[in-house]
């Protein structure tokens, strides 16, 4: 009996053997290798392709039948060890050997069987982390609790965090006294147990900046820190994020003192810092179907003197709209959240709808809340413009407040993300006005994306003004509707109430809102359609005026350039315009 035992060993193993010597072979002489693993999916399967030798071969010529057999009696064991770190210790593995003209073809069929579920969890933090709440907010949300399925990667991300916190908050000198996953094949269920000495947690110390050619009280003010406090790294990466914003420094460079820690964990901060350019200039020719052609430049100082003052100029020629205006900009207690602005400035507009020339003063409080920005205001202004053929000269005093928020990943090419503003001012006749108004006005768009290539923007703009006497309320103070960022499919500020001989008036009310789908075809390529409507106007009984169309979007290394053919429903838009716009969307 032994000896037809042993008789049918040596035939079946002959018989594989000669399987892997078939004939029957590719243009190269050896017959193609095609691997299949059946039975599992997704990050599953990656590991088991990225652990299985023979799957080196697939759909390759066979490396020869000698290499093959060698390959394929290991298979099973590199496709359990492959499914062990994800939980599974009880996979099964058959095989299947076929070959049909020329091609060899090796079948896995995988079992994975039962996740190992986790039974205990002991995680013990030791040292200074021991009271801190977040070590402990940090354990109750870790993903290898009791019950869990177990997953290595899981388990290994649990310390990653931990460790990783610690370094975050200042505990210099942590270090894991214990850390176990430990297998029970008999109960097929798993024990983690972690022990963790967070040592001692480390403070601010005093901070030392490198010489700069800011005053050391300017650059303390930059420091929202107090010595003392425990080190947080989300402290020095917002530090060193206000300093290189501020556009002071070209570079910046912020390093804790460990080895100068004092005996009571207290650290000193050392900050180097290079200056920037001092002056920064820009030049630039553009063209917008609101403005016309039109030439730019700016001029900025980053810091006039040793207090971190800055003055900017800049200068816009068109053939519509020319300007020039000057900042002269004061940082405040905190400078990057704070600043005043000084300014003054003058523009000539000359439309076919309005002229006007307006002297502008004003002074600004300017402070950064979270993400919204607000601007504490006051203005003087001296206009001179032109409506019906009557020049009319008025002066204002203006107060006002304005909040702006923006949201978006990336301003520069929008794929999600909003923009809101809100803006109040007013005057009175009684302080160098020359007569009393309000006026409000409120602003947002919206940009979804969906679908992978589609986008959806939605804008809306709503405008009010409550005036004693609007007669003497001037051109800069009343709405507009038309144009390339209001209503397309009309001129640039053609809609709005007009006198009996037609000329362009302006409105007490502003009410516009539009809607915009577009698809990128291809990379930074979009085709859009869109619908605008709204007016500008006295009486809510006015009509609407609605314009419709489509554009082509290039997504630049500037920022996204926008042309759109758009129709115009109303008398003043009925023929088909051209609008060019470059700018982020938000």
């Amino acid at each position: 009996m032994r000896y037809w035992l042993l008789f049918w060993a040596i035939f079946l193993f002959n018989g594989s053997a000669l399987a892997f010597n078939d004939d029957e072979d590719d243009d190269n002489g050896r017959p193609q290798l095609n691997v299949v693993i059946e039975g599992v999916s997704g990050q599953l399967l990656t590991n088991v392709r990225n652990r299985l030798g023979i799957y080196n071969y697939h759909q390759q010529p066979s490396p020869g039948p000698a290499r093959v057999r060698f390959l394929h009696r290991r298979a099973e064991q590199e496709i359990l060890r492959a499914l062990a770190p994800a939980g599974f210790y009880r996979a099964s593995v058959e095989t299947e050997f076929e070959r049909d003209n020329g091609v060899w073809r090796l079948t896995y069929r995988i079992t994975p069987g039962p996740a190992m579920p986790i039974r205990n969890v002991d995680i013990r933090i030791t040292g200074d982390a021991e009271n801190d709440d977040a070590f402990n907010r940090l354990i109750r949300n870790l993903n290898i609790q009791p019950g869990q399925d177990l997953h290595h990667r899981n388990y290994d991300n649990a310390k990653n965090r931990i460790r990783s916190l610690a370094a975050d908050r200042g505990y210099r000198n942590a270090r894991f006294e214990r850390s176990e996953l430990q297998i029970d094949l008999n109960d097929y269920a798993a024990d983690i147990l972690i022990e963790f000495d967070s040592g001692t947690r480390f403070r601010f110390g005093d901070v030392r900046f490198s010489e700069a050619q800011l005053d050391e009280d300017i650059l303390q003010r930059f420091v929202q820190f107090e010595q003392g406090e425990y080190i947080t790294s989300d402290e020095l990466v917002e530090l060193q994020m206000a300093l290189s914003d501020s556009d002071y420094f070209s570079r910046v460079q912020i390093q804790p003192l460990w080895d100068e820690a004092s005996d009571d964990a207290i650290v000193p901060v050392a900050i180097n810092v290079e200056p920037n350019n001092r002056t920064h200039y820009r030049a630039g020719l553009g063209y917008g179907t609101d403005t016309g052609a039109r030439v730019l430049f700016e001029q900025n100082r980053r810091w006039v003197n040793t207090r971190g003052h800055r003055f900017n100029s800049q200068f816009q020629f068109s053939e519509l709209i020319s300007a020039v205006g000057a900042n002269y900009i004061i940082p405040g207690r905190q400078p990057q959240t704070d600043q005043y602005v000084l300014r003054a400035g003058w523009r000539d507009e000359d439309t076919s709808t309005t002229r006007s020339e307006l002297v502008n003063l004003g002074v600004s409080w300017q402070r950064q809340l979270e993400r919204t920005q607000r601007t504490i205001a006051l203005d003087w202004q001296d206009e001179r413009d032109t409506f019906s053929g009557e020049r009319r000269d008025t002066q204002f005093l203006i107060p006002s407040v304005q909040w702006n928020r923006v949201h978006t990943p990336d301003r520069l090419n929008v794929r999600e993300g909003f923009r809101t503003s809100l803006a109040l001012r007013g005057a009175s006749d009684a302080v160098l006005s020359s007569t009393d108004f309000a006026q409000a006005t409120l602003g947002a768009k919206y940009v979804f994306s969906f679908a992978e290539h589609y986008r959806l923007l939605t804008r809306g703009e709503l405008g009010t003004t409550v005036a004693s006497d609007f007669d003497r309320i001037p051109t800069s103070l009343r709405f507009y509707a038309g144009g390339d960022s209001s209503i397309r499919g009309y001129g640039y500020r053609s809609i709005g109430p007009r006198d009996e001989d037609g000329i362009m008036l302006g409105g007490r009310h502003l009410m516009v809102g539009s809607i915009e789908l577009d698809y990128e075809f291809r990379p930074n390529f979009r085709v859009a359609t869109f619908w605008d409507a709204g007016n500008a106007f006295n009486d809510i009984t006015s009509a609407t005026r609605h314009g419709a169309g489509f554009g082509f979007r290039w997504q630049s290394p500037v920022g996204p350039i926008r042309i759109d053919l758009a129709h115009g429903f109303g008398p003043e838009g009925d023929k088909v315009s051209l609008h060019l716009t470059l700018g982020p969307d938000l």
